[in-house]
């Protein structure tokens, strides 16, 4: 498992959203740190809700704009 940082705006409205999230090793003002477990049903729900707002399957609205934006920084960040 490597330890990976990913920009907090998806994280967060991810979890705002009551759903599974993986465990956050560390924190900063912009990011969080966690580990790539993908045996680990909170990462992997949040790289495939990321996906979902990154694609072209994403929920068209204005206001939308922004989080599909930071799906696209979160899915960035983890692929690196």
């Amino acid at each position: 498992m490597r330890l990976i940082r990913i920009p907090k705006t998806f994280f967060d409205d991810h979890q705002w959203r009551e759903l599974p999230t993986p465990e956050v090793i560390k924190e900063t003002k912009n990011h969080y740190w966690i580990y790539e477990n993908k045996e680990d049903e909170g990462y992997l729900d949040l790289i495939e809700d990321a996906d979902m707002y990154a694609g072209p399957w994403a929920p068209d609205w204005d206001e939308g704009k922004g989080i599909r934006l930071a799906a696209k920084a979160l899915l960035k960040a983890v692929n690196k």
